[in-house]
């Protein structure tokens, strides 16, 4: 999916941890690289391709059991080749009382790929990785690791307590190259006594600040404990079609060259400013108290359009209606509208769809709407993912100067804004180009470049990397990924895992 990809020397698929530790020892004595994957759904990022040519790529999506699921402490205990789908669907067949964080990366992404990349979802366990632990990881040379009190066998507390004792190392295997990881345990949510799903329009595009803003108090109070997206308009219109190329050539934004396009898109789509998803768990006296705090907290703001809560069942009497009263053409694009609220609350309940995967594919030119594979529609997508205070103007120090350099460079300004945490947003910037086309994939990279630049220059850091560290982004700390190498030479001396994946080999391979 990024601008260029890699060709690997050759592909092993190993079913056990003794094969990966085969495959790695016979690696570190020849010097071999290799490159882990999960199941390489990796969107935006890297998807499947190794960080250089020549890679030995370690696939593990036929390590794809699930060993444990505890119902009376809420946890899983899976492989890295166990999906989202997966899990979700052995949990319905067996009648366990429990749920998944889910996100929009489709049913056959890998829960330990996410995890390590330190991926968020959109539950209150939206942070996936702090809700895992007792990670078994085998080294380059491979030697056997096991993290927190995994590392004693007999510990009881091994699948329910993250940091074991001594120094804590789990955070070690995330967005590095210093092992492979191929089991851990993921803390699962008991199904909640009451749950309500919230959407929010917005129809002025400036009103994004000043509702994070009066947001920001209910995360701190705890009244909001799940994570909030909120999508722009272009990055909505993407989950219902594709770049109009039969009005507009590309080469410039389409919200530049032919604004009146974008309008009667919207228009038609029934598309907002700005729209937002997030929702709300607990008894229902908690529930009640935490919307009508919502409905307080932003009544009176400027640019607010719509509030709407739903449970499961209002929402089930909402589609009966619909599909009645849809016979009628004035009604016909209702039908519409419901389809994109139950796909939203199906993501927040914990079930993985690919219905999100329609955007990756905006720009291609190959896309077919019903196929929602982005590789099997030769999309092309690179995210730019910055972490910012959860301010007005931290938003406006980003997304202003951003929108101006992605119209520089010719792409539609798509972003979702995505609440981490009580304190902290992050601004996932989609650029989305046609991977036919030389010119695009020049221009995306190009964009990518000076985006990443920009922000880091002004300190505001991606929360994620693409498959190859950007040198920027090294340069920017040295002394940090100096001491980050110095860790790569003791655990990897050979230095064969994912090179220049977060951390740079040494030399640097170009």
């Amino acid at each position: 999916m990024l601008p260029q990809g890699t060709w690997p020397a050759a592909v092993a698929w190993p079913r056990t941890r003794e094969e990966v530790q085969s495959v790695l020892k016979e690696a570190s004595a020849r010097a071999i690289p290799v490159y882990p994957i999960s199941c390489g759904k990796n969107w935006g990022y890297g998807d499947a391709c190794a960080s250089l040519d020549g890679c030995l790529i370690l696939d593990l999506s036929r390590m794809n059991r699930i060993i444990e699921v505890n119902t009376d402490l809420a946890y899983a205990v899976v492989e890295p080749g166990v999906t989202q789908g997966q899990l979700v669907e052995y949990l319905r067949e067996n009648q366990c009382p429990l749920m998944v964080d889910a996100n929009g990366a489709g049913p056959d992404a890998s829960l330990i790929g996410n995890i390590l990349e330190r991926g968020f979802g959109h539950s209150r366990y939206g942070d996936r990785f702090s809700h895992c632990c007792n990670l078994e990881v085998v080294l380059a040379d491979g030697t056997l690791l096991n993290t927190g009190f995994g590392a004693y066998p007999q510990a009881r507390a091994q699948h329910i307590y993250k940091h074991g004792i001594g120094p804590s190392l789990d955070g070690l295997f995330t967005q590095s190259s210093l092992g492979v990881v191929t089991r851990l345990t993921f803390w699962l949510m008991p199904k909640a006594e009451r749950s309500s799903f919230f959407f929010v329009a917005l129809n002025d595009a400036q009103a994004i600040g000043p509702f994070m803003d009066r947001l920001r108090p209910l995360f701190l109070s705890g009244t909001l404990r799940s994570t909030f997206h909120c999508f722009n308009d272009r990055r909505l219109l993407c989950g219902d079609t594709t770049f109009p190329w039969d009005r507009a050539d590309g080469k410039q934004a389409l919200e530049v060259q032919h604004p009146e396009v974008l309008q009667q898109l919207c228009k038609q789509f029934k598309i907002p400013a700005w729209g937002g998803s997030g929702s709300l768990t607990g008894t229902a006296l908690e529930v009640r108290a935490a919307s009508q705090a919502i409905r307080r907290a932003i009544h009176g703001l400027a640019g607010l359009d719509r509030l709407i809560f739903l449970d499961e069942s209002s929402l089930r009497w909402l589609e009966r209606g619909v599909k009645i009263v849809s016979v009628i053409p004035q009604f016909r694009s209702l039908t519409q509208y419901l389809k994109k609220i139950r796909m939203g609350v199906e993501v927040l309940k914990g079930t993985p769809l690919r219905g999100p995967l329609k955007g990756a594919s905006w720009r291609s030119r190959a896309a077919v709407l019903d196929e929602l594979d982005p590789l099997e529609n030769k999309a092309g997508l690179i995210w730019v993912s910055p972490v910012l205070p959860m301010t007005a103007q931290g938003l406006a120090d980003v997304l202003i100067p951003s929108e101006k350099t992605m119209h520089r460079f010719g792409f539609e300004f798509q972003v979702t804004v995505s609440c981490l945490n009580e304190r902290a947003v992050c601004a996932v910037m989609s650029i989305c180009f046609d991977r036919q086309s030389k010119d695009e994939r020049d221009r995306a990279e190009a964009c990518y470049q000076q985006l990443l630049g920009d922000l880091t220059k002004n300190g505001f850091i991606p929360y994620r990397s693409s498959s190859i560290f950007p040198t920027v982004l090294w340069e920017a700390s040295p002394d940090y990924w100096q001491a980050v190498e110095r860790l790569k030479a003791a655990w990897d001396p050979a230095q064969i895992l994912s090179p220049n994946h977060y951390i740079r080999t040494s030399p640097l391979t170009k």
